[in-house]
């Protein structure tokens, strides 16, 4: 049997409904993706979903070879514009993309449709209802997917919001003053009641403090808190934030390493308490790159997370730390490619100013974060800060963060200035 003949059957199975398989994966990188999000929950959830393009090449026809370059490029640029840091995507073969996201079920498969769609109408000029193929994925083997149809039908107009599937935090005892909702998330619709997540735990203002010792140094105290992320997008808290501003500025590499190690641990900790419940959890794992940059301080916080390297290749997305305009970046390049096996994504934080982003460019990074402190925020002409930031970052990435802003009502401000993601500092007690 020819490799068309073939195609032609598995699209005939993929347009005709029930269960499908693709068995030709386009590359070493797709099949690196399937491997990380081989989760039989994450499935179950629908978190995982195929959108096809098969409509796009039919109307095509003997011009698909030519175009289909065309195609891909603004696919992926509308998965850019809608996908968060934390959602995965990655073009199988041909006319297949398997789009992974941290909110599954009707969620997950309404945003698979939105961005069809979109693609349909740029290309087609019309949706015919028909050629909007979602699939949910049920099997993911080595290199095979297993698919079944998805009925449209059940989601939400394409108008309406779905429910969110976020997570939705308890605080934690003794119960804190809630925060107001930043402009962002009022806008969005927050007189609806969101959906509660199964997984419900107290991690808003929860925090450890650990004593830690660098070998000659003298011990010394870190605080570690867990903050929300808003997605400025979605108007929802979509992530939780590592917070170890009290490491304080100018540790040195042992320090440092101690930092990591610790964060690493806590990290550890809350996948361990996840594991035992059931829901969406992306959480954000700062590490310095001098600790990456090393082997041995690389190698402990490997052995740490042994026990959690399944949820961590799901739910972690690793911010290296400490970039500057010095940072050797074949040597980043280097780093990001070894810990992206170890997590759902990295992200790079770097320091406000041209020369510490043209370090970072192509180091094959999901996003750039800044901390607010380093940007100077809350020192006057916030606004003008932040949205310097943004435009001198965003052509490297479309996912940009800024973390630790002074107040919730500085969230606004991010927005304005085109900031996707934002956190705020941890309260201290008076």
């Amino acid at each position: 049997m020819s490799a068309n003949v073939e195609r032609q059957i598995a699209d005939a199975a993929l347009a005709a409904g029930g269960d499908a398989r693709i068995d030709r994966i386009a590359s070493v990188d797709a099949r690196e993706t399937l491997e990380r999000i081989k989760d039989a929950a994450l499935l179950a959830a629908g978190g995982v979903n195929l959108l096809g393009l098969h409509a796009i090449r039919d109307q095509f026809g003997d011009r698909w070879p030519a175009k289909k370059t065309r195609v891909w490029e603004h696919v992926e640029l509308e998965l850019a514009r809608k996908l968060g840091p934390a959602d995965l995507s990655v073009r199988v073969d041909e006319v297949n993309y398997l789009i992974a996201t941290a909110n599954p079920g009707a969620a997950a498969q309404a945003l698979c449709r939105a961005v069809l769609q979109d693609v349909l109408k740029f290309f087609m000029g019309e949706v015919n209802p028909s050629d909007v193929a979602v699939r949910m994925v049920t099997e993911l083997g080595a290199s095979t997917i297993v698919s079944a149809p998805v009925d449209l039908s059940r989601l939400p107009p394409p108008d309406v919001a779905p429910p969110a599937t976020s997570v939705v935090v308890e605080a934690a005892t003794p119960e804190p003053e809630p925060t107001p909702a930043p402009a962002a998330q009022r806008a969005a619709g927050a007189d609806q009641e969101p959906a509660a997540a199964e997984w419900r735990p107290p991690l808003a203002g929860r925090h450890s403090i650990v004593e830690l010792a660098a070998p000659g140094q003298r011990p010394f105290d870190l605080r570690l808190s867990v903050e929300p992320v808003w997605n400025l997008k979605r108007g929802l808290i979509t992530s939780f934030v590592i917070d170890r501003s009290d490491a304080g500025a100018g540790a040195d590499a042992a320090k440092l390493a101690e930092v990591d190690v610790a964060t690493f641990a806590y990290a550890a900790t809350l996948l361990e308490e996840h594991a035992r419940q059931v829901g969406p959890l992306t959480l954000h794992a700062p590490v310095a790159f001098a600790t990456l940059a090393v082997q041995s301080t690389r190698q402990r916080l490997v052995k740490l997370t042994e026990s959690v390297r399944a949820p961590m290749r799901i739910s972690v997305l690793i911010e290296v730390c400490g970039l500057d305009a010095g940072v050797p970046q074949s040597r980043l390049v280097e780093v990001v490619g070894l810990v992206r096996s170890l997590c759902a994504g990295v992200f790079v934080r770097v320091r406000p100013s041209r020369a510490a982003l043209a370090a970072v460019a192509g180091c094959g990074a999901r996003g750039v974060a800044i901390e607010a402190a380093h940007l100077g925020i809350g020192q006057g002409d916030d606004a003008a800060r932040m949205k310097a930031f943004v435009i001198a970052a965003r052509a490297l990435s479309p996912n940009l963060i800024i973390h630790g802003l002074p107040a919730a009502t500085d969230v606004d401000t991010a927005v304005a200035a085109g900031f996707t993601h934002a956190s705020v500092a941890p309260e201290r007690a008076g």
